[in-house]
């Protein structure tokens, strides 16, 4: 791998928690708002970058590369500053494109006077989190790191983040060269340094508490990511109050929803599987993006099934937003009733996730 990019990797370490302005920045600081800017924003989907382009009327441009130029112009012209990129990063950074898992939050928790007094809350968090009150950080830790902690608006937050690698093909990069004799052939690929996060989110305004996690489904990761949320969220949390929740019963409520409202829903039912049993029925489209609502007969023996008599095994929908434009777009989202999961298969907004979790508890319209 004959290019490696580190852009500003330590630069960024090296000022956590003092990044100013680029109107008022040190050399040291400028620079690391434009490594800041190299690396976890450009990260995130093209969609969103230009909606940060909009926002403050910079050159938007056509690929990535057009991006970069412009959010670093900015920078250097005092166009863009650290609030900004701020703001931006907590709407977008780290969600969608994860699993979550999601729990009821028994009432007698969100009813406790703790929640009144912030003060309160802090002093019951051990000194080694204290420190990470109401912070933004801006590390890339090598493993899971907890890098934040806040509490606003009727919602308790945890944040960790961890360092990750993708590779980018620099096909003008590559070389041939001769080794002691031995011709070797090197494909070069620019090495884009960003991170992923995990959450843990309880709402007392609507009794739900999740984790979101950008981990993929491999052996104990997902149990073993659980656990380090418990851990680090107990001093606050009470865990033997949080239930998960039941997303079988959301399965069934989402598919009659949709059902109900027909064109009017955001939701597209792509496939249902309702169980009893140790058997199944399933209603879904031989096209991956298919309605199965779409069929008068398929509609006719869905509405037959009395859903009190099963459990809700799986689905997947589309969910239909839109981009930053008004343009239209379906996310794919999948559910898995017996192990109580959610799959969000594209990033999203943080608005737009809690929408979808929405769509799955009671009284819900889609």
């Amino acid at each position: 791998m004959m290019s490696r990019e580190r852009a500003g990797y330590d630069d960024v370490q090296s000022v956590e928690g003092a990044l100013m302005s680029a109107k008022r920045a040190t050399p040291d600081e400028h620079q690391a708002l434009r490594a800041l800017v190299q690396s976890v924003v450009l990260a995130q989907g093209n969609i969103f970058i230009r909606e940060l382009l909009r926002q403050k009327n910079l050159r938007i441009g056509v690929k990535k590369e057009d991006f970069e130029a412009h959010l670093l112009d900015a920078i250097d012209s005092g166009g863009l500053q650290l609030a900004d990129v701020q703001a931006w990063l907590e709407e977008v950074e780290g969600w969608g494109d994860q699993h979550v898992y999601l729990f009821d939050v028994a009432r007698n928790v969100a009813e406790d006077p703790i929640w009144k007094s912030v003060a309160r809350l802090r002093r019951k968090l051990p000194e080694d989190q204290k420190e990470l009150w109401r912070t933004q950080s801006y590390k890339f830790p090598g493993e899971w790191g907890l890098t934040g902690i806040s509490f606003e608006d009727e919602t308790l937050s945890y944040i960790w983040h961890r360092h990750r690698a993708h590779l980018i093909r620099k096909k003008a990069m590559d070389r041939r060269e001769e080794i002691e004799g031995d011709w070797y052939q090197f494909r070069a690929h620019l090495e884009r340094l960003d991170r992923a996060a995990m959450r843990f989110v309880l709402r007392l305004d609507r009794r739900i508490a999740a984790v979101f996690m950008q981990i993929p489904l491999e052996g104990k990761s997902h149990e073993q990511a659980l656990n380090r949320v418990r851990e680090a969220t107990k001093p606050l949390v009470d865990w033997t109050r949080l239930n998960p929740f039941p997303v079988s019963d959301g399965i069934k409520r989402l598919d009659q929803t949709a059902l109900d409202a027909g064109d009017r829903s955001k939701i597209i039912p792509h496939r249902t599987r309702l169980a009893d049993a140790g058997n199944y029925v399933e209603f879904g489209s031989t096209s991956e993006a298919g309605d199965f609502r779409a069929s008068a007969a398929v509609r006719s023996v869905r509405r037959a099934v009395k859903l009190g008599q099963f459990a809700g095994q799986g689905s997947v929908f589309a969910y239909k937003t839109s981009t930053s434009t008004g343009l239209p777009r379906e996310v794919k989202v999948e559910l898995f009733g017996e192990a109580r999961r959610v799959r969000l298969w594209a990033q999203l907004k943080a608005h737009e996730v809690w929408e979808v979790i929405e769509l799955l508890m009671p009284g819900a319209k889609a």
